[in-house]
């Protein structure tokens, strides 16, 4: 299936071998050893053996995901039957759950559940009688099933949870050097999914479903379990986690990485994207605060106020958490800049937390990183600025350790009276880090100069 690309499109397949089947024989295959890993349906986890889920990356949703359907020709009120899919025990169950739960007030009291073979479900139905799809079947319906509830999305209405539909697991014996491959190969293939997908696909791959299994899926997945097992449809409800094999400090192509990039070389995308999934925060800030210090040694920072004046002309910017990849951002905007040379800073900040990206990492620890990588690959870009506006003075002031050199136009509030508080709070912030605030005078057509006129 489509969903299951980007955890699989970067494994390093002549290390580990793929064998590709549908979710239901997927499952058997590891159930009977025949493979040492597997992406399967989380039932399958949680009922056929002793498995351990791989943390970090799942395939999940939180809302619409298009691609798992409750289908028929008629609504819920008028069914007589509701025939379930044997490709997918995850999508059976939790349509039972639906069926039982928030949707029980629309359909009939008598309605009968149909459990059929792979494939099978569309083929008897219609009329009163709805279906189960899954997959890239349900992406293609035709216009005759005209009653679609989409199964995430009332999972989401009903618990207010992401859903996980599929984990990696595997027996507790597995490698853990495999663990870590499968998770470096899955949030890399996330990372790269806008360069390579595009039009409906792109869409579905980034609107429709979230990859992370962070603690929002992970309470999905552990309300999915435990209402499951209640109902005698999942073994067990326990999720047990494979844990980290070694200490990220101990990851032993992060501090060269750094260290080439230091001595001035250029990192391509593979050692951007190592440094992104791997590099330890206080190992980015030391090489992005020495970067800072080789690019501008004066240990100076430059603000200026304005109170409506927009931002210079040539300041970039880089979302956190936006659906593109911090690392993609960041390589984009190196080309354009070996082109046109038009950006005279980037600003790094992160995408709201209840927004349409809300699944997104957009952490402060998110940010921080994303802050100290601009330092790091953006070898043509001036000046790196943090953003009191976005981020709060506190937080403007911890991106000075990460390699920024400019806190950027700043708006004063208030009646004018009281902005000399505003500036030497600003300032006061500015030494406390370590460095020496200069105000700056804005031009909209170049970088900021200083300027020798007091702050108000």
């Amino acid at each position: 299936y489509l969903n299951a690309r980007p955890l699989s499109e970067r494994i390093d397949i002549d290390q580990h071998p793929l064998v590709m089947a549908p979710p239901a024989e997927v499952a058997r295959m590891l159930r009977d050893d025949e493979v040492d890993v597997a992406l399967v349906p989380v039932a399958a986890a949680l009922t056929d053996g002793d498995f351990r889920i791989v943390p970090g990356v799942a395939i999940g949703a939180q809302g619409p995901v298009r691609s798992v359907l409750l289908v028929a020709e008629t609504p819920p009120e008028q069914w007589r039957a509701v025939r379930l899919d044997g490709v997918s025990r995850t999508s059976a169950v939790l349509a039972r759950l639906l069926l039982a739960g928030p949707l029980s007030e629309r359909v009939p009291p008598g309605l009968r559940i149909e459990a059929v073979g792979p494939n099978e479900a569309l083929a008897g139905a219609g009329g009163d009688v709805a279906a189960l799809v899954i997959g890239d079947a349900a992406l293609a319906l035709d216009a005759r099933w005209s009653v679609r509830l989409d199964l995430a999305e009332l999972w989401h209405e009903w618990t207010e949870l992401p859903f996980v539909f599929a984990v990696w697991a595997a027996r507790p014996d597995l490698d853990p050097a495999v663990v870590d491959h499968l998770v470096e190969a899955g949030r890399a293939g996330v990372e790269a999914l806008p360069r390579a997908y595009a039009g409906d696909d792109l869409r579905y791959l980034t609107e429709s479903l979230r990859y992370p299994l962070d603690d929002a899926a992970l309470m999905g997945l552990r309300r999915f379990a435990a209402l499951a097992r209640a109902e005698g449809w999942l073994g067990r409800e326990d999720i047990e986690l494979f844990g980290p094999s070694r200490p990220r400090l101990d990851h032993p192509p992060v501090a060269g990485l750094l260290q080439r990039a230091v001595a001035g070389e250029r990192l391509g995308p593979d050692a951007l994207h190592r440094l992104a999934l791997h590099a330890p925060l206080a190992q980015l800030a030391a090489a992005a605060h020495e970067l800072r210090c080789i690019r501008h040694p004066g240990g100076e920072v430059g603000y200026w106020l304005e109170a409506s004046m927009p931002d210079p002309e040539g300041i970039a910017e880089i979302v956190v958490g936006g659906g593109v990849g911090v690392v993609e951002q960041l390589l984009a905007l190196r080309e354009a800049q070996d082109r046109d040379g038009a950006v005279t800073g980037v600003r790094v900040w992160a995408a709201e937390g209840e927004g349409p990206y809300g699944d997104q990492p957009n952490t402060a620890i998110d940010h921080q990183r994303a802050v100290a990588l601009a330092r790091i690959a953006l070898d043509n870009v001036p000046h790196c600025c943090a953003s009191v506006g976005t981020e709060g003075l506190g937080m403007a002031q911890a991106s000075l350790g990460m390699g920024c050199d400019q806190l950027g136009r700043i708006c004063l509030e208030g009646d004018p009276g009281g902005w000399a508080e505003q500036v030497e709070a600003i300032e006061h912030h500015i030494r406390e880090a370590g460095f020496e605030p200069v105000r700056l005078r804005p031009s909209r057509r170049s970088t900021p100069q200083p300027t020798e006129h007091p702050a108000p």
